[in-house]
């Protein structure tokens, strides 16, 4: 599958802006070409605050964000979600490079992925705390949801409707810029 098609599949709700982010692990045979496409398609989409960050490269797998810079930072800089990340040790003080850059940091450095990434995705912290103390999980679907059920399958199903838009439009030619980049 093409990068461009991996990241309309794997990220449509961060690219519509349902969502702050998405995260895909692609795997490739030249982390070059892989990155020189990046590179363009960010070209394309930062006008539209729309952003594609490697977070990790492995021998041929790139960790890949895509995110809407506003609405990531915003949800990070909800009270909840700091109190959290400062436990991790991030800073409450940081600008969204910042936060990335010790995203990526965390990642690369770490033998287990890191609890914290949850934030990054926008997942409830609810949620996030139900996974990292284990309790009881109520409902799978895009994450393990420990609080609200019935929040969660709806916003489920919004993500489903927006990959299945995206895909369509995809399958009859359109690429992500022609969707998603201001004209």
């Amino acid at each position: 599958m093409s990068l461009e098609k991996a990241i309309g599949l794997y990220c449509a709700p961060a690219l519509a802006g349902i969502k702050p982010s998405n995260l895909l692990s692609y795997s490739t045979e030249s982390k070059s070409k892989a990155l020189a496409e990046l590179s363009v398609l960010n070209r394309h989409l930062n006008h539209s605050d729309i952003y594609i960050r490697v977070l990790c490269e492995y021998e041929k797998r790139l960790l890949i964000l895509v995110y809407r810079k506003a609405k990531l930072f915003n949800y990070l800089s909800r009270k909840d979600v700091t109190d959290f990340l400062k436990g991790y040790g991030y800073s409450t003080q940081n600008d969204i490079e910042t936060y990335l850059s010790k995203l990526s940091d965390r990642i690369s450095g770490s033998q287990r992925f890191p609890h914290e990434v949850g934030a990054f995705l926008g997942y409830p912290i609810e949620d996030i705390y139900g996974f990292i103390n284990h309790k009881s999980c109520k409902y799978t679907g895009y994450w393990k949801v420990y609080g609200n059920v019935e929040d969660a399958k709806m916003l489920f199903k919004k993500y489903d409707s927006c990959r299945n838009a995206v895909v369509d439009r995809m399958n009859t030619g359109k690429s992500l810029t022609d969707m998603f980049a201001l004209a």
